[in-house]
């Protein structure tokens, strides 16, 4: 069985490492990666980028192109984005594409036309598809408009890699520089919905009265502009963009409280992942009541810099060694994930779904 992930996005965030992370845990299906770009070099990209209207054009034709050349049991898309997602099915169906596995993994701000046109066209598209994936109830409303007849797939993880280690924490921090430091920190695409600018205002009032630094785990269209803004504060001492990692669960160890205040959220896998490593986890009220799997879990309702700080600053630091229990409790566990993606796509090819 050959299965190919179209992945939607322009860095390798969250949507990449999680099917990126389950293609590993699944060993009897081939599994091929295709992106606009490249986010991954051990992936195939199209070599266009979306974000212009001449790029659409050459995306669609390339892909069209591609899956005419390559064939597949199963495409999967992943995406949160409606009209991209549309463009690929009918580009699937054009390629005779049998079965077609959609999965949204987000809560995209949509203004009223588009959310009319969504309405009007989706029917068409839940005929197109086979199977209708999502990583929250939030998720399944934006992209396809309800939550009936949608799968949730949990955004597992690898939760022994995860489990808080008090020596890479030593180690780190030593490295880096900051072993007498408050260290609060961020994992997340430099894109408007993580929403920096309101990360950087609040840590520079957190900063003033405490000896304390910023790391931001992450790559993206903002990151010069987010740089530059730091910079204007004068605290670029106190803030370390470390840039896309593969340790990302060694940085976690590093940190003492977790920070995300994103505009919007289809689940965001760094909280459960920052959850399991026993981080007090201070979110924005964009994020899905999925992402709620421990007692470290606290949600604002407002963007007001003052509450923020104050929030933070009541917060007592407890012991983390036994976090990565509730990770299990909650059924966040990447092998578990990736047995019922499994599941999913043998049942497509033998009939159960597809017929």
């Amino acid at each position: 069985m050959k299965v190919l992930e179209i992945i939607d996005g322009y860095s390798f965030g969250g949507i990449a490492k999680l099917m990126y992370d389950l293609s590993n845990n699944i060993n009897d299906i081939d599994m091929d990666f295709l992106s606009s770009i490249n986010i991954y070099d051990k992936w195939n990209n199209l070599n266009a980028d979306r974000r212009t209207l001449y790029g659409k054009f050459i995306y669609n034709h390339r892909l069209k192109k591609y899956l005419k050349n390559n064939k597949y049991d199963i495409v999967h898309i992943n995406t949160s984005a409606f009209f991209f997602s549309f463009q690929v099915v009918l580009i699937c169906k054009i390629c005779k594409i049998k079965r077609i596995v959609v999965h949204s993994h987000n809560t995209p701000k949509i203004n009223l036309i588009k959310r009319v046109l969504i309405k009007l066209l989706n029917p068409l598209y839940m005929r197109l598809t086979d199977v209708h994936l999502s990583c929250s109830n939030d998720a399944s409303k934006s992209l396809y408009c309800s939550d009936k007849d949608v799968i949730i797939l949990k955004n597992g993880i690898e939760i022994n890699k995860f489990k808080f280690n008090s020596k890479i924490r030593n180690k780190i921090r030593k490295e880096l520089n900051i072993e007498n430091k408050i260290v609060y920190g961020h994992v997340g695409r430099f894109e408007k919905q993580k929403n920096h600018n309101f990360l950087i205002d609040l840590f520079y009032e957190l900063q003033k009265d405490n000896d304390s630094v910023l790391l931001l785990v992450g790559s993206g269209s903002l990151e010069d502009e987010i740089k530059t803004k730091v910079k204007e504060l004068k605290i670029e001492d106190k803030v370390l963009f470390l840039g896309f990692r593969e340790d990302i669960n060694n940085i976690l160890n590093v940190m003492d409280i977790f920070i995300f205040p994103s505009l919007y959220e289809g689940l965001g896998i760094s909280l459960i992942e920052a959850q399991t490593s026993g981080l007090p986890t201070i979110v924005s009220n964009n994020v899905p009541e999925e992402a709620h799997i421990s007692n470290r879990f606290i949600k604002l309702s407002s963007f007001n810099v003052n509450d923020w700080v104050n929030t933070i600053k009541s917060i007592k630091i407890s012991k983390r060694d036994n976090a990565y229990k509730d990770t299990l409790k909650a059924g966040y566990d990447i092998k578990k994930s990736a047995e019922i993606l499994n599941s999913i796509y043998k049942d497509l090819i033998d009939g159960d779904i597809y017929e």
